[in-house]
């Protein structure tokens, strides 16, 4: 489970839908990652009913040093299904946002890091910019040091949110949902 930090948003909504599809993340030590996938699910927009796998991890790694968990759970699990798109096409990260205000959502297809470092860990570990990313906004510190403000607490109504059976939870799955069917429209 989450520790419930404004930087641990990602690891609290990657709980939430687990919790979402009864799914438990079961920590794989080779992996550096707690994993668990969903099998069967309808495959939105899909004419002649493709079923989805939905694969959901979360690092055990700090946030900072991610990106080696990231890459090792997307060789295991996620690299034989790349068979149309570039590398890291079907990744999604889910990570916390200071350019986002508090519970806002906001996906996204390559780009930098934009300085968070996390991300950047992912980047170079994958060695390419090229997969989505969900940022979840969490605000900017008032004042004083980024570093201090991202290990707050969340707020009990950002808890709430971004809980399981929370409405930031049925946000973010939506906000996936577009993702898939907008690469299923690409193939």
């Amino acid at each position: 489970m989450s520790n419930g930090f404004l930087n641990s948003v990602g690891q609290l909504i990657t709980d939430g839908l687990a919790a979402k599809f009864n799914v438990h993340l079961a920590y794989e030590p080779k992996l550096q990652s707690f994993h668990g996938e969903v099998l069967g699910l309808p495959m939105p927009g899909s004419p002649n009913n493709k079923r989805l796998k939905l694969s959901l991890a979360k690092t055990k790694n700090y946030m900072n040093l991610s990106g080696p968990s990231v890459q090792k759970t997307y060789e295991a699990k996620l690299r034989h299904t790349q068979t149309f798109h570039p590398r890291n096409r079907r990744v999604i990260i889910i990570h916390d946002s200071i350019d986002q205000a508090p519970m806002k959502i906001s996906p996204r297809f390559g780009g930098s890091a934009r300085g968070h470092n996390g991300v950047r860990s992912v980047i170079a570990a994958l060695g390419t910019q090229d997969f989505y990313r969900i940022r979840i906004g969490i605000g900017m510190p008032p004042r004083g040091a980024l570093e201090q403000y991202v290990l707050e607490k969340l707020s009990k109504e950002e808890l709430e949110y971004w809980s399981p059976g929370g409405e930031g939870i049925e946000r973010v799955w939506e906000a996936i949902l577009k993702i898939i069917e907008d690469e299923a429209e690409s193939e």
